[in-house]
């Protein structure tokens, strides 16, 4: 699966880890703190960021503009994660309540676990 995300100033992707598929993360601009595992860097735009299957990730956007970050997962099922949580074009985004995503979460263990706070 391949795809595209913007994260804000301040934005974060809390840690989370793909158990089932290694993926490739790059930074097209900005500056962001990653921590992988156990270790973290500060990187900037031009960054590529290898995430082996079942590794911890979590990235800050530290920087002043929005990130634009393409992701590359070299398994299939993530996206079906991603259909469940989204909404089709055209249709109005209305919030998850807690249960609804934790069943989507519960569904999709194969592609994404989140860490607990």
């Amino acid at each position: 699966m391949f795809g595209t995300e913007d994260l804000a100033p301040g934005g974060k992707i809390e840690a989370h880890r793909h158990p089932g598929s290694d993926e490739i993360l790059f930074l097209q601009n900005g500056l962001a703190r990653v921590t992988l595992g156990d270790m973290t860097r500060e990187v900037q735009g031009g960054s590529t960021v290898f995430i082996p299957s079942g590794t911890w990730i979590s990235v800050v956007n530290t920087g002043k503009e929005a990130i634009h970050m393409v992701f590359l997962f070299s398994a299939p099922g993530f996206e079906d994660f991603m259909r469940a949580e989204s909404v089709r074009e055209g249709e109005k985004a209305v919030a998850l309540t807690k249960a609804q995503d934790a069943a989507i979460l519960a569904k999709h263990t194969h592609a994404v676990i989140y860490k607990e706070p």
